[in-house]
């Protein structure tokens, strides 16, 4: 499995974008240098999710039929299931995909909003942006699990795409979505982690972000990406994997400055 030709391939693609990134840091300043090496960083995170989906096999069986029964326990209904049949309206679909959409732009629309109103704060936000990700696909690895879109069959498992942003999601899945990182719901930490840094470091931009978490929170249960204990883990595991990158940063950034952030 380890010598497996995605895995070798995606170690190949990482030292060419690492070659490439070396060229850079020597030919841009080092503000442009450092957006686009945080860009470069989280666009290959992409090679690493589903590489999850790989390595989980080595663990435990799913854990999908446990997740499943703990939603049917705490609602008396499949939520997964149940969400998208009884609000079915084209502007209601959009609407949820949309949300979901809005997951892979908000890190970028913040990345960009730092590098011109607070770049003195990029690298620590480009940090808990990566590790935040790292963490949640570690324990991707260890705890198994791949969701109400891959656990059901069809046509329980399927949500039909109603306009540009469901296409748009859809388009995304096929190329970019494979059986794991179900439990907890990164989208939904990965979401919070950003409010929460944002909440401490610019509290005035956490307004225009928080209706498309909303809005997401929502959607990874109406595309029947998660459970609803899925969505729960996630939002309970935020502040911790938040609590322990910042800490990590620190260190890191004390061992190599000898001064902790301000």
């Amino acid at each position: 499995m380890f010598l497996s030709g995605q895995i070798m391939m995606n170690r190949l693609i990482y030292i060419i974008i690492f070659g490439l990134l070396l060229i850079l840091q020597r030919k841009l300043p080092v503000k442009q240098f450092l957006f686009f090496s945080i860009l470069a960083a989280y666009a290959a995170l992409t090679l690493l999710y589903k590489e999850t989906a790989l390595l989980n096999r080595l663990f435990y069986p799913v854990l999908d039929p446990y997740l499943s029964e703990l939603d049917f326990q705490l609602t008396g209904i499949q939520p997964a299931l149940v969400f998208s049949e009884r609000f079915d309206s084209v502007f209601f679909s959009e609407l949820m995909f949309l949300g979901y959409f809005s997951y892979y732009l908000t890190p970028l629309a913040i990345l960009i909003l730092i590098f011109f109103k607070k770049f003195e704060l990029m690298e620590q936000f480009g940090f808990v942006l990566i590790t935040s990700f790292l963490l949640y696909y570690l324990v991707f690895i260890f705890i198994p699990a791949i969701g109400p879109q891959f656990y059901f069959s069809y046509p329980d498992n399927f949500v039909e795409a109603k306009g540009l942003f469901g296409h748009l999601v859809k388009l995304i899945q096929e190329n970019g979505e494979a059986p794991t990182a179900a439990f907890p719901s990164s989208h939904v930490g990965v979401a919070l982690i950003c409010m929460i840094w944002l909440w401490r470091n610019a509290k005035k931009y956490v307004y225009y972000f928080l209706p498309n978490v909303f809005l997401l929170i929502l959607a990874t249960v109406y595309i029947k990406a998660h459970y609803l204990v899925d969505v729960l883990a996630g939002a309970i595991t935020a502040p911790l994997v938040f609590f322990l990158v910042v800490k990590l940063y620190d260190q890191l950034k004390y061992r190599s400055t000898g001064s902790l952030p301000q």
